[in-house]
């Protein structure tokens, strides 16, 4: 196994900015739908549309940023300053999704689409060169999984937090304005999250590894690392495939429990049930991503993910008693999955840099990051235009018909998702002797040129 090439303070310290990260965007996925749906009583095809819109803005933005990033040279590193100076931009954006349109009740469609655009935008400065920051902190391919553990160990704390608290801390904080407690909930979590990328400020470093040479790209280098990178682009498949499943399908469970289960008030305890158990198979996940094949592990997680998706499908669960179950282990594998993806991720800059003989991680970093929010934004947006097709009406009672397309909509989605991901993912090259080899072949090039 591979030791550590950095502290456990600095991986730590790096790990806990994902819980802020998750505070935000589990907030927007889970309930921003349903705050503009069933509070603000915005119809369910134009909330969808508002979240699929700033989806293109992304495509834009989410690689810019990441070509950003890349060429930035300051005392602090690429990557850093932008997590320092683009938090509190990104806390006060968050804010404002919740308080703009009850800023302007005279046009609210807008106010919710201009608002959500402005804050993904600044969740792109701070988030992508965060993400970027793990492959410039170490190459060492064991420390990568150390770190996507923390990272998604955290991640998870922190979307279990917020399925936990939420709509709680908002009904105390509103009483019968439910909209003001939303907004109450924002601000907490906005002045949180800044404390917390001031920590991950402070906790890393980017070093300059021996033999991993920082020059300035230009845009035709970076076009020829992508052109090259076979590995980067499965991985950028997979990873699509799987989070839209999972996108639609999180976010539908909120509507299959309250309609189908018919227990609202189930909801917190089935995701924080889920969320458990996918935080507490964190450590198991990493140990195998360090032991073993990276891409055999995703096979295992995307497995068993879908195998849990198709029994839910089949059997089709009416009571909390009887989701439950299949929740919790379906959110083993969920875990697994958001470990392995990110640990494989860095591994694919040193596989374009030896094919290209470029260094790029912003940029991948970017369109990573892009295939994630693509993804979460297209299931949210994809999901109300699912919702408005079979019939769906706020606080009424469903009909069969519209219950049957929710179920198929909640376990559907990542049951046919997850399955091209396994396709996809079972193309992948780089395993773990083959980077070890990387890495020394880059040190070698390098060594040769200086």
């Amino acid at each position: 196994m591979q030791q550590s090439d950095i502290g456990k303070g600095r991986i730590i310290g790096y790990g806990i900015g994902d819980f802020g990260f998750n505070l935000f965007y589990t907030g927007l996925n889970l309930y921003l739908l349903y705050y503009y749906t069933d509070i603000l009583r915005i119809r369910p095809e134009i909330a969808g549309l508002i979240f699929m819109v700033p989806v293109i803005w992304d495509g834009i933005t989410d690689p810019l940023m990441g070509w950003l990033a890349s060429r930035t040279r300051t005392r602090w590193g690429r990557y850093r300053p932008y997590i320092l100076f683009g938090a509190p931009i990104m806390a006060l954006s968050y804010v404002a999704m919740f308080a703009a349109p009850l800023l302007f009740p005279g046009a609210i469609v807008l106010a919710c689409a201009l608002s959500h655009i402005l804050f993904r935008t600044a969740y792109t400065i701070v988030s992508i060169p965060y993400t970027a920051l793990s492959a410039a902190m170490t190459t060492n391919s064991g420390t990568r999984s150390s770190l996507a553990g923390v990272r998604m160990l955290a991640a998870i704390l922190g979307g279990l937090f917020t399925a936990f608290v939420t709509l709680a801390l908002a009904a105390r904080i509103g009483g019968d304005n439910i909209a003001a407690g939303f907004v109450g909930v924002a601000w907490i979590y906005a002045g949180f999250v800044f404390f917390l990328m001031l920590i991950v400020f402070f906790a890393t470093a980017e070093p300059k590894h021996a033999g991993i040479p920082t020059p300035s790209l230009t845009t035709a280098e970076t076009a020829r690392f992508l052109r090259s990178n076979q590995a980067f682009w499965i991985l950028f498949l997979a990873i699509f495939a799987g989070s839209l499943g999972n996108s639609i399908g999180q976010k539908a469970l909120v509507y299959y429990v309250a309609y189908i289960v018919g227990d609202p008030d189930a909801v917190g305890i089935i995701l924080t049930a889920t969320l458990g158990s996918a935080a507490l198979s964190v450590p198991l996940w990493t140990f195998l991503a360090r032991q073993h094949s990276k891409r055999t592990v995703w096979l295992i997680a995307s497995s068993g993910s879908a195998a849990i998706a198709l029994a839910q499908l089949l059997i089709g669960p009416t009571t909390v008693d009887a989701l439950l179950p299949f929740q919790v282990v379906g959110g083993i594998f969920v875990g697994g999955f958001a470990v392995i993806f990110w640990a494989m991720l860095p591994d694919t800059v040193e596989f374009g840099e030896w094919h290209s003989g470029v260094r790029d991680e912003g940029i991948a970093f970017g369109l990573n990051q892009f295939a994630l929010k693509a993804a979460s934004g297209l299931g949210v947006g994809l999901l109300g235009l699912a919702l408005g097709a079979i019939g769906y009406e706020a606080g009424s009672t469903q009909g069969e018909g519209t219950q049957f397309g929710i179920r198929l909509i909640t376990f559907g989605a990542p049951l046919s998702m997850g399955c091209i991901a396994l396709l996809a993912i079972s193309f992948y090259p780089v395993s773990k002797d083959m980077h070890a080899r990387l890495v020394r072949g880059l040190k070698w090039r390098a060594l040769r040129r200086s």
